[in-house]
């Protein structure tokens, strides 16, 4: 019923039949060692010298799996995603970033405006005018006098300071 076999046995092999082909290329029929012209020359046809000449193959193409398609689908889909996203965000930001520059230029023609009144406005001839005018003041018609602080009093102002805090 069932048949044993013994065990890391091989059959014998047949006897060759042809000469077996040997797994190298062999180009022209130069010396071993020599240059070997390229594949697919006219010298490399047929057998050479005892050796057989091995024909290329043609390359075969492996299929991509269909899984292997999906999932490159799905990451160009994100990629392409992440980048109308992206090109959105940044559009949006140049947009709030000119807002800004628009306020920002607005604010410094505000300041510069501003400053220029002050300037007109704190003028010594115009507050001068305006302290005769209205208030009534005059101009000194005598210089200023001088006076000398006497060095014990300076010492007692520098004392009275100290005990009242400002």
């Amino acid at each position: 019923m069932w048949e044993r076999k013994a065990p890391n046995k091989r059959p014998p092999l047949p006897p060759p039949m042809e000469p077996t082909r040997e797994n190298r290329y062999v180009y022209g029929g130069g010396k071993q060692g020599a240059a070997a012209p390229p594949p697919g020359s006219a010298s490399g046809s047929g057998n050479v010298a005892g050796y057989a000449v091995r024909q290329n193959k043609h390359g075969v193409r492996k299929r991509m799996s269909t899984f292997n398609f999906i999932i490159g689908l799905f990451a160009i889909g994100i990629l392409v995603v992440l980048y109308i996203n992206n090109t959105i965000a940044v559009d949006g930001l140049t947009g709030e970033n000119n807002t800004l520059r628009r306020k920002k230029q607005h604010q410094l023609d505000l300041n510069a405006s501003l400053q220029a009144e002050v300037n007109k406005k704190s003028s010594l001839e115009r507050v001068g005018r305006i302290a005769v005018e209205r208030l009534g003041m005059q101009y000194p018609r005598e210089q200023p006098a001088v006076f000398e602080v006497p060095s014990d009093l300076r010492d007692r102002a520098t004392d009275v300071r100290g005990e009242f805090p400002q």
